[in-house]
């Protein structure tokens, strides 16, 4: 037992706490009554009910038996209803004569909180303290007396919807132990439970924990033997530690990626075809800057749920910047990325709206809205009213389309300029465009009467002089016999290419030469091989290089239906940029302009011309005769992709005179459209645009009875909860939205502060205060400290809600700097319990010792061109994006979870996590030892090492402090001796090998996967 100090005897209520523990199974019960007299604890019964057993009964009892369901029958909201009990029996018997020990003995209401063998513990998932069973013993004892007058038994009392008060501290405040106020409320805890704290831990062990704890990363080494070393305090130590990490980009990504598990963060949106948001990463930056730039986070909810509004309530004041504007726009992602269900998303709106409810009820209240959407909570005072009544405040709300398999398009995304800047720009280009498009109209009507004469000529005045089939596979020349003719100047010779049987056929490798015979000059030779270098110049092709390009001597064709230049450039095809193409859809011409083979749907030779038939018509190559003579032509054909039915082809030689100059001027004026849809586009104004939210039209929603928004009930006007206050929120002009949120992060709000100091608590130290982070309800574990939680919430509202005040009291508080302990730390906090590596912060551990980690933030996703979505149920996005950023910034698919995130208990992106699983699998142990990225990791890191320490033994001895944050252990070192007799090594390869090998194991053992 504890000694009964000075300080223990100033508090009755502990010293019986404390005796009654040492002697519980001694102690009788008119020896309670003594002490209770003699420690001046006599009370009035009415007010030992009100203060000792009701609080129990209404927080802990009431949320399995009380409201419409009860488990086990019992209810325990009347005496009446404990005497009548449930299937066990009476919870306690009515009995006049029965002395107060056999009332104390015979209760199955006491062994029950006693937690007796054969009786179902209660409450099941925690123990009642000593005190408390003290209490209902001692009510028992008289008789179990309920106050005559009417009480009102409902959630309404619960302790969460009563308004916060800062509690005065408790008098362990002047113990030497405490390092500030919130060490007070944990050692009175610790105290409670007859216990003392542990020791402070040693500096190895708080440096690695600060440090994976605020930046999710190790320590370096460097770091760790600086702070080990350091003969200053250690308590001055951590203050300059402390601050250090918070102000580095570390900590804004490590603990944005612990509000995107709370937010229910993804990059696609949820339905059946899972369609990725291409700007919902703006979001992610935005949290994870406005955590670096300690935003309040009474702003950091309002910017949420209102930053549009205020935006545009900012956008006229001289103040504002255009960054200031795109961040509080961008801020409303986190309405956006709602999940979205079905096959046509516009249908189940309704499924988005109760999702962005249950998740805001969830991230801000604690509360569980969800339910609320079918009737009234089952055990909260929350109504469906209530539900509707928020559910106009979004239905209110204009919230960006991100696409599903019939709309496949994004629309409705929001501008991230002020609404007058946007509408400026456009009209100044809607201007521009106006008088470029009148100017266009005459040359459109030149490229239609070009094309009229020249599809006439190509009708009337040409002659067929050689044609021939191609077999599939076979290659043949262009004609049998030598071809020549006497061409004028301006008239032209044309071969066309096409399809043929079932259109099996598609590459054809084209060489075709034609030189003038009545000329000594050399350079009166023309050949296709002369475009491979520059196709893509113009077309018309200028040809040899002694040609301007403005005397085009070879025309590219789709001949399908009279003359048609072939107009789009494509600089790459499948990611080759050896290979370009003119095209029009399929028919199109394509070289390989590289000096080797290119492997694509075929192997295509290397400094090669190819024609592409379309399935309807034929791919023509026009030669433009550029003076008079007699000229020759030879070439051959060949199929580059065997496996079809071969092509056809045809020679005609074309004597309209004017013909090659109305084909060199319909070049030109197609030129010169494309040139004026080019400064278009290029002058067209960029208007960035987030995944956001922007007020629609207000309305007021009916009731959905039983959920069904087809059948509608009353109406009801928007507001908060009435249990919150039921304030207004919104007059007719708006959605409510800001209304809303001001709402939340009122003072008056007894759940927002006291929701978010828990979550944070939670993450220093494995579990909240209160164990369910998303019901603080009557449904939701009780706090285990009520004191402690409601002056963390109070002090943190009355410090302006600064996030990063909230971390310096805890890191550099003594309850955080405990030892190590196996205890219940939830309950007792008494030593720090160790915790597991989460899958982040494992993956971004491999990747920076191993010195592959990019430090830089992530941006956007390469996803696919939004105009080439196709994504359907069937085929839905499924792609992967290999990073070796931090893995916040890592693409995270709703429907197709990353393998990796998944084996190690990632958060689930399609609901909110607020405390992530600890599984132990057989299949982890297999990743660790057999995935090639940690294989690599421990090869790349190894490699580092003997860079730059030469002796595997030093090697591993870096490895420890990098991994462990301590020296090499006896263990290590007589495992290492093991392997080196085991595994001789000669060659550097070997010695490589043999290290990376111990870094593997170093690696995946317990002790870098665990933080103390």
């Amino acid at each position: 037992m504890r000694h009964l100090t000075a300080r223990n005897c100033r508090n009755p209520q502990r010293t019986l706490a404390i005796l009654s523990t040492a002697a519980h199974f001694r102690m009788t019960l008119p020896a309670i009554v003594i002490l209770l007299s003699v420690s001046g604890k006599t009370i009035a019964d009415e007010e030992s009910f009100e203060r000792h057993v009701r609080p129990v009964l209404v927080d802990t009892c009431f949320r399995c038996h009380g409201g419409e369901r009860t488990a086990g029958d019992l209810r325990v909201d009347s005496r009446e209803a404990l005497i009548r009990g449930g299937d066990s029996g009476p919870a306690f018997v009515e009995s006049p004569e029965a002395d107060p020990a056999t009332l104390v003995r015979d209760s199955l209401l006491l062994q029950a909180i006693r937690r007796e063998p054969d009786v179902s513990a209660m409450p099941p998932d925690h123990a009642l303290s000593t005190e408390q069973i003290e209490a209902f013993e001692d009510w028992v004892s008289k008789g179990a007396r309920w106050p005559q007058k009417p009480m009102e038994f409902s959630s309404r009392a619960h302790w969460s919807f009563v308004p916060v008060a800062k509690p005065s501290l408790p008098e362990e405040a002047s113990d030497p132990w405490c390092q500030g106020d919130i060490d007070a409320f944990a050692l009175e805890q610790i105290h409670s439970e007859s216990q003392e704290p542990m020791p402070e831990a040693d500096r190895r062990t708080l440096i690695r924990r600060i440090v994976y704890d605020v930046t999710g990363l190790p320590p370096t080494v460097e770091r760790v033997e600086s702070f080990v070393s350091d003969p200053r305090p250690t308590s001055e130590l951590l203050a300059q530690l402390v601050d250090e990490l918070l102000a580095s980009p570390a900590y804004g990504e490590h603990w944005g990626r612990h509000w995107f598990d709370v937010v229910r963060y993804a990059d696609t949106a949820g339905e059946n075809s899972d369609h990725p948001l291409p700007h919902a990463w703006k979001y992610r930056n935005w949290v994870i800057n406005a955590l670096n730039n300690d935003l309040p986070f009474d702003q950091f909810v309002r910017r949420q749920l209102a930053g549009d509004i205020i935006a545009r309530q900012a956008a006229s004041l001289p103040v504002i910047s255009s960054d200031e504007y795109a961040d509080n726009v961008i801020a409303t992602g986190y309405l956006a990325i709602a999940r979205r269900f079905g096959h046509d998303i516009d249908k189940d709106i309704h499924l988005t709206y109760e999702d962005v409810i249950d998740n805001l009820g969830k991230n801000f209240l604690g509360l569980t809205l969800g339910c609320c959407r079918c009737h009234d909570h089952k055990y909260d005072p929350v109504s469906a009213e209530d539900y509707y009544a928020l559910y106009g405040v979004f239905a209110s709300t204009r919230f960006a389309f991100p696409g599903c398999e019939p709309h496949q398009q994004p629309r409705d995304l929001v501008p991230l300029l002020p609404e007058t800047i946007a509408r400026n720009r456009m009209a100044e280009w809607e201007l521009l465009k106006s008088q470029m498009e009148t100017a266009s109209a005459s040359l459109n009507q030149s490229v239609e009467n070009l094309t009229v004469c020249l599809t006439q000529s190509l009708s009337n005045s040409s002659t067929e002089i050689a044609s021939g089939d191609l077999a599939d596979g076979t290659a043949a020349p262009l004609s049998q016999q030598p071809v020549m003719l006497k061409i004028d100047q301006g008239q032209a010779i044309q071969i066309s290419v096409f399809p043929k049987g079932n259109y099996g056929a598609d590459s054809t490798r084209l060489s075709l030469t034609i030189t003038q015979t009545d000329s000594a000059d050399p350079q009166k030779q023309w050949s296709v091989a002369d475009l491979i270098d520059d196709l893509l110049i113009a077309n018309p092709h200028p040809g040899n290089k002694l040609t301007k390009p403005e005397d085009g001597t070879w025309a590219l064709l789709d001949a399908t239906e009279g003359i048609k230049l072939l107009r789009a450039r494509q600089p790459a095809i499948d990611g080759h940029p050896e290979l370009q193409a003119w095209n029009e859809s399929t028919p199109s011409v394509f070289v390989n302009r590289s000096e080797v083979p290119v492997s694509v749907w075929t192997t295509l030779p290397p400094r090669t011309f190819f024609v592409h038939p379309g399935p309807n018509g034929p791919v023509s190559i026009v030669w433009l005769a550029p003076c008079d003579g007699t000229f020759q032509l030879s070439g051959e054909i060949a199929d580059a992709h065997p496996g079809g039915d071969g092509v056809a082809w045809a020679i005609r030689h074309i004597q309209a005179p004017e013909f090659a100059n109305q084909l060199r001027r319909l070049g030109q004026h197609m030129q010169q459209l494309d040139d004026v849809a080019a400064k278009l586009e290029r002058d067209r104004p960029v208007i960035p645009v987030a995944y956001a939210v922007s007020d629609g039209t207000p309305t007021d929603s009916p009731i959905q009875l039983r959920g069904n928004p087809e059948e509608p009930g009353d109406v009801v006007g928007r507001r908060f909860p009435r249990i919150l206050g039921g304030m207004p929120l919104s007059d007719s002009a708006g959605s409510g939205r800001l209304d809303l949120a001001d709402a939340i992060v009122s003072r008056n709000n007894p759940l927002t502060a006291r929701v978010f100091v828990n979550r944070v608590w939670q993450k220093y130290f494995g579990a909240g205060i209160v164990k369910t982070p998303n019901d603080f309800g009557t449904r939701g574990a009780p706090p285990s400290n009520q004191a402690l939680l409601d002056y963390l919430a109070s002090d943190f509202m009355e410090n302006d809600w600064r996030i990063k005040r909230l971390h310096r009291q805890i890191l550099l508080s003594a309850v955080y700097r405990q030892a190590t302990s196996s205890a219940d730390h939830a309950a007792a906090l008494a030593g720090h319990a160790r915790r597991r590596l989460s899958a982040e912060e494992l993956r971004d551990t491999l990747l920076f010792v191993s010195a592959e980690l990019d430090r830089s933030p992530g941006q956007q996703h390469p996803f696919p061109p939004e105009s080439s979505w196709g994504f359907t149920q069937h085929t839905p996005f499924a792609a992967e994006y290999e990073s070796s950023r931090r893995s916040v910034y890592l693409m995270q698919k709703r429907n197709r979870r990353d393998r990796f995130f998944a084996l190690f208990d990632g958060a689930d992106p399609n609901a909110s996590t607020p405390v992530r699983d600890v599984t132990t699998a057989p299949t982890q142990a297999l990743y660790l030892m057999n995935d090639p990225f940690v294989h690599r990791c421990s090869e790349k890191m190894a490699e580092r090492l003997l860079k730059q320490h030469g002796s595997e033994t030093a090697c591993l001895k870096v490895a420890s402090l990098q991994l462990y944050a301590k020296p090499l252990s006896p263990h290590h070192e007589s495992a290492w001796d093991q392997m080196i007799q085991q595994f001789p090594a000669q060659t550097d390869s070997e010695v490589l090998s043999r290290l990376a090998t111990f870094i593997r194991i170093m690696l995946v053992s317990n002790e870098m996967m665990f933080v103390p």
